[in-house]
């Protein structure tokens, strides 16, 4: 009786492990595909490496895309980063947020007026 229990624990477990491998594949080839499909179609860009998108670092520093210039990105970084400082009580993690959403924020800036430039050129 007890090795009958043990078999049905032992194939319902590699049942339920099947299952949820071929989903976890399926996904995982559906944001493949997806990621490819953006790189063919050349509107790639340059991410940061904290990996913060281009609306949430907006709203961490406070800005709008329409009035985005390097010297409000270098303002509001500079102001939240002194704000959050471990000396002042606050944590690392957010001044981690703050750098790396001006660092996406002045990439998005250098991307956008090299498309400019491009437009300009052709």
């Amino acid at each position: 009786m007890a090795h009958r229990l043990l078999v049905n624990v032992i194939f319902t477990g590699a049942a339920v492990f099947g299952r949820a491998f071929t989903e976890a594949y399926k996904q995982a080839a559906k944001a493949s595909a997806a990621g490819g499909a953006a790189r063919a179609s050349g509107a790639a860009k340059v991410n940061s490496v904290g990996g913060v998108p281009v609306e949430e670092a907006l709203k961490i520093l406070d800005l709008e895309k329409k009035d985005l210039t390097m010297e409000k990105i270098d303002e509001k970084y500079t102001y939240l980063f002194d704000v959050n400082s471990k000396e002042k009580g606050n944590s690392f993690y957010l001044q981690s947020k703050v750098y790396y959403a001006m660092d996406t924020l002045k990439k998005e800036l250098e991307y956008l007026q090299k498309r400019k430039q491009e437009k300009a050129s052709e």
